[in-house]
């Protein structure tokens, strides 16, 4: 039985070298690349545009009522952008817009790029017309551009008690 373990040990001890060389060594390596793309496209997106509200108005007051809201946007960085205002659902235009209570009666109001309430937020941009605009910062409430609507409601119109309103169509053009 010792004889046959030997035999076993010095024959495993001749072959092992033997299989050890039978195993094929690597030749080389070789690498290739291969390209990772993507287009950013140019996008804007309103964020909020929030409501002007004029509260009491008093027909006999010697003094017309103003206001303020915001629309807050976001562009692609660096996307060149104009914001236009539409004239409301109730026939309004750039010499006047309109609210209109639950009947047919109206209440004339307008709105301004500046606080001066001499540039009249148009419809269109371009040729004449007074917009808003700016250059897109990025995503992101820190990259949020922030731009005030001034709101005037002149004194003085001859109109019953109740409720008016209009709505205002915000567009942004890039």
């Amino acid at each position: 039985m010792l004889k046959l373990i030997r035999t076993l040990a010095i024959t495993g001890a001749a072959i092992l070298p033997l299989a050890i060389a039978s195993v094929p060594a690597q030749a080389g390596t070789t690498t290739s690349t291969f390209q990772v793309t993507a287009t950013v496209v140019t996008s804007c997106v309103i964020n909020s545009a929030g409501t002007l509200g004029f509260g009491n108005y008093d027909v006999n007051a010697g003094a017309a009522i103003t206001g303020t809201s915001t629309i807050n946007v976001n562009c692609t960085k660096n996307t060149p952008y104009t914001i236009a205002l539409n004239y409301g659902i109730h026939g309004g235009t750039a010499a006047n817009r309109i609210m209109q209570d639950a009947g047919t009666d109206t209440l004339n109001y307008n709105l301004y790029t500046d606080s001066g309430y001499t540039l009249v937020w148009n419809s269109s941009c371009g040729a004449g017309n007074n917009c808003d605009s700016g250059t897109g910062a990025g995503p992101g409430v820190g990259n949020q551009q922030t731009y005030t609507v001034y709101g005037q409601l002149p004194a003085g119109q001859n109109v019953p008690t109740g409720s008016y309103a209009d709505t205002i169509t915000v567009t942004v053009n890039f």
